[in-house]
């Protein structure tokens, strides 16, 4: 596996063909109802309250019978005369142990999939082996996210959809002046060459992007998750996303050790919003990453001419932090270098 999503359906697959533990498998599926918990077009918000259930359910057996977590979900998961595996079953109730929906104020609302963060591959390429073998990864509980880190990301999120928005009425004419708009288009994509038919383009293309990105940042099918394959250098990157999206119906935005470290500086909101829609241009509009912040995003025929400036995601999240108002002028200087 080596995406979200891949993970997702096989959870999918095996709430729909395998059978629990005959108590785990009347509580799955009539008190949580997991099935329609896990959607075929994503996470269904009717049962939000469900994997707080299987934490709830989880906890209490633990501590009825004096046991560790790792011994009650392989119990749990056990069914001799199931079709599929007991790791399958266990790393599905694993998976919907460490599932989170986080809602912040005004209605913003997330899905966060904050696995161990002693795993270093997806949880049904971890867990594998006897029930011996299980129970002692299954034992790993501590999360690579913590829950302040969450409640930021549900923050974030809001802060970006209200940039998104903002950014489509001016670049739509609904709101602002057009010379100002096109004068931040300009700052941001076109290089010395260009001219009005660029600049045309560019308004169009970032227009029905952010379209999109507004789209996407408002869905209450949207996953935050942690990207397995980064898991020992996650403190390099501070997101991802696949161009495109990932063909799941939903989308999926990566958030990793960099855009967390911010925790707690509400000066850096802004920071964590651009991540969020920098990943989105890729996710949406396919973008790719030509150059980023650090090295300068000054549109330039050397270095960033504007045939990559208007492909270019962390061009994309400057620029609409720029017209939303929330680059202070210091950063916008920093950056255009």
């Amino acid at each position: 596996m080596n995406k979200f999503t891949e993970a997702y359906r096989k959870a999918r697959d095996v709430l729909e063909n395998q059978v629990f533990e005959s108590k785990w498998q009347e509580f799955l599926f009539a008190d949580c109802q997991a099935r329609t918990l896990f959607g075929a077009d994503g996470l269904a918000v009717a049962r939000a309250d469900d994997p707080e259930r299987v934490r709830k359910r989880l906890r209490d057996l633990c501590k009825s019978g004096n046991r560790k977590i790792g011994a009650v979900i392989v119990e749990a998961a056990q069914n001799p005369v199931s079709s599929g595996t007991l790791a399958e079953r266990a790393a599905t109730l694993k998976m919907l142990r460490h599932l989170y929906h986080v809602v912040k104020k005004g209605g913003q609302n997330v899905w966060v999939y904050s696995p161990p963060k002693a795993y270093e591959k997806w949880v049904f390429d971890e867990l594998t082996g006897d029930a011996k073998a299980l129970e002692a990864k299954l034992n790993h509980e501590k999360k690579i996210f913590s829950s302040t880190e969450m409640r930021w990301m549900a923050s974030a999120l809001g802060v970006a959809l209200k940039i998104s928005e903002d950014t489509k009425a001016k670049l739509s004419g609904a709101t602002g002046k057009k010379d100002d708009t096109d004068a931040v288009i300009k700052r941001w994509f076109l290089d010395e060459d260009s001219g009005d038919a660029q600049l045309t383009e560019a308004r169009t293309k970032l227009l029905d992007g952010f379209k999109k990105i507004a789209v996407a940042c408002a869905s209450d099918k949207l996953v935050f998750a942690d990207y397995a394959d980064w898991i020992k250098t996650r403190s390099k990157y501070f997101g991802a996303a696949f161009r495109g999206g990932e063909g799941g119906g939903f989308p999926v935005i990566y958030l990793e050790g960099a855009f967390t470290r911010l925790t707690g500086n509400t000066g850096k909101m802004w920071l964590c919003a651009e991540t969020i829609i920098h990943e989105f241009s890729h996710h949406e509009v396919s973008t790719r990453d030509h150059r980023y912040d650090s090295s300068g995003l000054k549109p330039a025929k050397a270095t960033l001419p504007y045939a990559k400036a208007i492909d270019n995601a962390d061009s994309w999240g400057y620029f609409a932090l720029d017209l939303a108002g929330y680059l202070s002028k210091s950063d916008r200087l920093n950056v255009l270098k």
